[in-house]
């Protein structure tokens, strides 16, 4: 008996890696995710599979289906307003089509390019609320912006106001080891956690972030974009800024889907029901269209990446991307490469300045086939650009928390919004030109002549992008 044990110990390696290489060839992961956890369940078997069962979990969607087994979800359909004319550029149609995710209305849609500005704007809406509030983050910093936020929080809750907040657990992990997390617990706010990555039940699930960023009050007004709680969206006490990012606001219809959203993740990170909450005495209606296009693990299809990829093989004259981190899939550069070379004006804009450097270096291991092929980078100067962004033909824009690669399409609990307004469009245009004008245009040859020990790096990056 000693003796077997010894053998299967001896081979225990081998034996995880063999039933690991099963586990990850039966999922439906694209092939490059796929590779790269079978290089690191054979290379590594041990830590492999630890990493594996702690980011690779392929059991979210089951789970989900069980814990909403018996919740019965908000009518959103009631609210939905369909316009025949509601999208001139046709790709609303297409949209539609694609994720089954038809236009709402809504009114007093803007954007907003300054986390300063969206900060004052935010707290002035907390400030006039009277009824509930609602509002996800994935980061929560625990610096003066954050405990801003949260003092007015508790002080709403105390006032009679219904506050529920939710935080990513892994994104603003260090905000709930802080004070200021202890008073909003014991406050009269409600607060969770979703997917907390030191309990025994969510640990398996951290890869799972909710990168979402809803604000609701009063079911009267929405925020939601790029933007979370932090000092370093609303600049230095100089009035200095390093980190640009884009949000945006809307009133109307649309807003009740923004809570129906909440409202699921919030009953699938604490188990509470709480659409009880949600009341509309009044009907805005709205004069402009928007979809509301979420996405994540626990869904049967990738809408947002659906509807990133139709849309740009449908474009006739121009695309603008600006994204943090491009880590894209082939079929999203074959399409760049392709509609670039029909006549088609791309541009990608980068910061040159990233915070994440695997996931830049990552990023850059594209440049020189993309601008081979037409298309134009720019790398914003000395500053992190964190605003995710698509711009189709001057018209189309999406907006929201969705970055440019294989997490935020297919990993992340994501939310983006795409509008259909001229007016809109011509206010995300000069967001684009102050982008551009604080950028610099990358030369073919100063990328592909780039230093050979860079390339490796950046070729190693690429490998593990599917997984980052």
């Amino acid at each position: 008996m000693l003796t077997i044990f010894n053998i299967v110990f001896q081979h225990l390696g081998e034996i995880i890696s063999i039933i690991l290489v099963l586990v990850i060839l039966s999922g439906r992961k694209e092939a490059r995710a796929n590779f790269a956890w079978l290089m690191a369940v054979i290379l590594f078997p041990f830590v492999g599979a630890f990493l594996y069962i702690l980011f690779g979990n392929p059991r979210l969607r089951r789970m989900v289906d069980e814990k909403f087994s018996e919740y019965k979800t908000l009518e959103v359909e009631q609210f939905y307003s369909h316009s025949e004319e509601f999208d001139k550029s046709g790709l609303g149609e297409a949209v539609e089509r694609v994720t089954g995710i038809p236009p709402q209305l809504c009114c007093n849609l803007e954007l907003i390019p300054d986390g300063g500005e969206k900060y004052v704007r935010l707290a002035e809406s907390i400030k006039k609320a009277r009824k509930y509030i609602v509002i996800e983050y994935y980061v929560f910093k625990n610096d003066e912006t954050g405990r801003y936020f949260s003092n007015l929080l508790i002080r709403k809750a105390e006032e009679g106001v219904k506050v529920y907040l939710l935080i990513d657990g892994l994104g603003s992990f260090f905000f709930t080891f802080s004070k200021v997390y202890r008073r909003l617990k014991e406050s009269k706010a409600n607060v969770t956690v979703f997917h907390p990555p030191l309990g025994l039940k969510t640990i398996s699930r951290v890869n799972f972030r909710n990168h979402r960023k809803i604000a609701v009050i009063d079911g009267s007004i929405c925020y939601t974009g790029g933007m979370n709680i932090g000092k370093e969206y609303s600049g230095d006490s100089d009035g200095s800024r390093k980190w640009y990012d884009a949000h945006l606001s809307f009133s109307g219809d649309a807003v009740r889907s923004m809570e129906e959203l909440f409202a699921e993740d919030w009953l699938f990170a604490s188990g509470e029901d709480i659409t009880d909450i949600f009341t509309h005495e009044e009907q805005e209606g709205g004069e402009t269209a928007l979809q509301i296009i979420p996405s994540g693990p626990h869904l049967a299809k990738h809408h947002i990446y659906n509807t990133i990829f139709t849309t740009l093989n449908r474009a006739k004259d121009s695309v603008v991307i600006v994204t943090p981190y491009l880590v894209p899939d082939q079929p999203v550069m074959e399409t760049l490469k392709n509609i670039s070379a029909l006549g088609i004006k791309v541009k990608v804009i980068l910061p040159g300045k990233n915070n994440q450097p695997i996931a830049a270096a990552a990023g850059r291991s594209y440049y020189e086939e993309l601008l081979e092929n037409g298309v134009e980078i720019y790398e914003t100067k000395g500053m992190m650009l964190h605003a995710k962004i698509v711009v189709v033909d001057g018209y189309f824009v999406i907006m929201g928390s969705a970055n440019m690669d294989g997490r935020s399409f297919r990993i992340n609990f994501e939310l983006n919004i795409a509008a259909y307004s001229g007016d809109f469009a011509n206010e995300t245009d000069k967001l684009i030109r102050f982008y551009l004008e604080n950028s610099d245009k990358l030369d073919y040859g100063d990328v592909k002549n780039r230093p050979f020990a860079i390339k490796i790096f950046e070729g190693m990056c690429r490998t593990l992008g599917p997984v980052l």
